[in-house]
């Protein structure tokens, strides 16, 4: 499983803001960026509900003991992990570019 820094370097970050010839090309520019993450951040919330709802249905389903239907839930919670961790990551590189930004304009 990949740790969270390890998935934000494979993400290609822009070193440098794009060079905007009006201040309304700034505005949009910033205002699509803070709704990508508005999406992705509905995104890793929708998915953290999936992820409560499993481990509910996980705790009145599964064997104790573990089984085939403990592990098909297992399973199951490690893709629904997977990628909340891949949202969190992309949330941050795009916060990332916002705060660039913020800090330069």
């Amino acid at each position: 499983m990949k740790k969270l820094k390890d998935i934000l370097n494979e993400i290609k970050i822009d070193e440098a803001l794009p060079k905007f010839k009006t201040p309304l090309d700034a505005y949009k520019w910033i205002m699509d960026k803070r709704g990508e993450a508005m999406d992705i951040e509905m995104e890793m919330m929708d998915v953290s509900k999936d992820i409560r709802q499993l481990y509910r249905k996980m705790e009145q389903e599964a064997e104790p003991g573990g089984g085939p239907i403990a592990d098909r839930y297992g399973e199951e919670l490690e893709t629904h992990e997977d990628h909340h961790k891949q949202l969190r990551a992309e949330f941050a590189a795009i916060m990332a570019e916002i705060d660039e930004y913020d800090q330069n304009y």
